[in-house]
Parts: C-alpha cells; sequence; structure tokens
C-alpha cells in the first residue's frame, strides 16, 4: 500500500506564520502604548485579519490515497474516487474534471488552491521542482510543496500507480461537503469584530 501525499503551500504556511507574529508583535506594541484593554478590545479584528491570512494562503491541501483525491479549500471539500476522475489540468491552478453522475448531465471541475499556478516571475526565477518520490510501502504521508502543473503531474502519475492494481469496476460518487470548521470560525470571529 502506498502511502498518502499531501500537497500544501509551504510559502503560504511560512508566510501565515510570519504574519502571526507581526500580528502579535503589534498587539503587544499596542498594548505597552494603550493599555492592555483597549488592545483586547482590537484582539478580534487582528484575529479575524491572520485567520483571513491562513484560509486563503496555509490552509488549502490536496490529499492522494489509495481511495482518490481529496481536495480541502477554504468552504469546500470534495473527495474524488480514482473512478470518476477524468483529467487532470494544472493551467490557471490545479483543475480535477470527474466523469458524469446519475444526477448531473456532465462532469464538474473541482479547483485546487493547494497548488497555485506559477507566474511569470515564478517561471524566471525558480526552475521546475523535482517530482517527489512516493514510496511502493508505507503509511506516513509524503507532505511536498508543488506548483498547479507539477501537482497535476504528480495526481495523473499517483493515478496510474494506485488503479494498477485495482479490481473494483463501481464507481464511488464524488463527494462534497462543507468545511464547517472554518465557516463557524470565521463567522464567528466577524462576529466578535464587530461587536468590538
Amino acid at each position: 500500500m502506498r502511502p498518502p501525499v499531501v500537497i500544501t503551500s509551504r510559502v503560504g504556511r511560512i508566510g501565515t506564520a510570519v504574519l502571526g507574529a507581526a500580528a502579535l508583535a503589534l498587539m503587544v506594541w499596542d498594548a505597552s502604548r494603550v493599555g492592555l484593554l483597549q488592545a483586547l478590545v482590537n484582539l478580534p479584528f487582528v484575529a479575524l485579519f491572520v485567520w483571513c491570512g491562513w484560509l486563503f494562503w496555509g490552509l488549502a491541501s490536496i490529499r492522494i490515497d489509495d481511495a482518490g483525491v481529496q481536495v480541502v479549500n477554504q468552504l469546500r471539500i470534495w473527495s474524488v474516487p480514482w473512478e470518476r476522475l477524468t483529467s487532470v489540468t494544472g493551467k490557471w491552478g490545479v483543475t480535477l474534471t470527474t466523469a458524469a453522475q446519475a444526477d448531473q448531465e456532465k462532469g464538474r471541475s473541482i479547483r485546487a488552491w493547494a497548488a497555485p499556478a506559477k507566474g511569470t516571475a515564478g517561471k524566471i526565477v525558480s526552475a521546475d521542482r523535482e517530482m517527489p518520490v512516493v514510496p511502493e510501502q508505507g503509511s506516513t504521508p509524503v507532505r511536498v510543496s508543488l506548483d498547479a502543473f507539477s501537482a497535476a503531474r504528480l495526481i495523473e502519475i499517483e493515478q496510474i500507480q494506485r488503479r494498477a492494481g485495482a479490481t473494483s469496476s463501481d464507481a464511488a460518487p464524488v463527494r462534497v461537503r462543507v468545511n464547517w470548521p472554518t465557516v463557524i470560525i470565521s463567522g464567528v470571529l466577524v462576529i466578535l469584530a464587530v461587536l468590538a
């Protein structure tokens, strides 16, 4: 059994950590100037700002395992079985295309925010990343940070590798669910910021 592969944005996670550290330093500086009580009144705004940074930079991920591809975006979590995945492209970010199901006429296009497309500056400055080596056996997830083209290529390679031994002809449906933790935390922070 091949280990799962998790694609996340390393730059986004580092950027969110730097943003959080800067926000904490500003909160301490604010508390030293205007007092602790006034600084605590500003805390919901700062927390909302850092949370929005986390939502757009660090939260999104793509998990590849034997069952298929799981795309975690800000508001939705998609589970796409290998049998339903028809194509993957990395042209404006990773987009998975699924086969039609009984309740729809055509397949869906699912955008994954975890692997952004390279901008022009990124193409000039950095060389293409090498594809990670995924061992044939293991249970520890392989964590990588890839651009959209590399992530799409990895998903295609893993689809071939992981379906080679599969004998199931039943195609499980594509499942989508709301990412409730992010919705609830975002709502609470917005309410606290409005009340403050």
